[in-house]
């Protein structure tokens, strides 16, 4: 669903809209001045994500991993008329079933899992007020993304399987159904994914090319490996602020609640959009 076919659904006068347009205005100015105060003080004071914990094994992972997905995009999105598999399914599937094994390498190697990723370094409640904060303000950005995502593509646009999924349990009230998918995007994919790209991914390639090439790749890869053109260009710009914000707290607990937090309003959103029967 585009926001900006949702905002069709809602009969609004220009006096009632008006509010709405002031607030997303001055969500996007504190956008604009908070990311940039992040930036500043990752450039002068330099980032707080921790590189030279890992070496060569991780190197190894990292770099098979990044080929499997590299090659899985180029099969299914450069050569979609080559019959076979979802490609980047598989390597989906290859990624959450790699967390185990990776988290096994770590503490035979006698790494410090809190240490690595920072689990101490703030407290519970400025991770929330830090998480919250930073994702409420992304939101204008992403709407901005996702409309003009949106108005290229037209009526090729195609949803998520877990959104189809979502959609019609909440229109046929199978609420077993939507907390699976609940569970799912709000609470085990910001774990899993934000341990294996941010937190994994994320540190070893910088420490082979630098923070900006890291950042930037592991975006375009969390970007592509949830595999809907649609969504691709929104996931991306999310990744890449999930990096800042790691990178600037120096604490996983950060991006993984700005995940779960995203998500979270994604599902409500679409909820809403069911039960008032609005078109997607």
């Amino acid at each position: 669903m585009t926001l900006a076919a949702l905002a069709k659904e809602i009969p609004l006068t220009n006096e009632q809209a008006l509010p709405l347009y002031a607030v997303a205005l001055a969500l996007l100015y504190g956008c604009v001045i908070v990311y940039r105060k992040l930036l500043r003080g990752i450039w002068i004071r330099g980032g707080q994500v921790r590189s030279d914990l890992f070496g060569l094994p991780d190197t190894i992972v990292v770099g098979a991993f990044v080929a499997m997905m590299v090659l899985a995009v180029a099969m299914q999105w450069l050569f979609p008329s080559l019959s076979g598999p979802q490609w980047i399914q598989i390597a989906s599937t290859v990624l959450f079933l790699a967390l185990p094994p990776i988290l096994a390498l770590m503490v035979i190697r006698g790494l410090s899992l809190p240490t690595m990723f920072g689990l101490q370094r703030l407290g519970l409640f400025r991770v929330i007020g830090v998480a919250v904060g930073l994702i409420v303000l992304l939101l204008p950005v992403i709407m901005i993304v996702t409309a003009i995502t949106y108005q290229i593509l037209g009526g090729h646009a195609e949803q998520q399987d877990m959104v189809m999924k979502f959609r019609e349990a909440a229109k046929t009230g199978k609420r077993d159904i939507l907390w699976q998918v609940f569970t799912a995007a709000a609470v085990i994919a910001p774990l899993v994914e934000e341990f294996l790209f941010r937190g994994y991914f994320y540190p070893v390639l910088k420490r082979l090319a630098g923070p900006l090439p890291a950042a930037i790749t592991v975006s375009l890869l969390f970007g592509a490996i949830h595999n809907n053109a649609a969504a691709f260009p929104v996931l991306t710009v999310l990744a890449l602020a999930l990096t800042l914000a790691y990178e600037w707290s120096g604490s996983l607990f950060v991006p993984m609640l700005m995940h779960a937090c995203f998500n979270t309003m994604m599902l409500a959103l679409m909820w809403w959009q069911t039960s008032h029967s609005a078109t997607p």
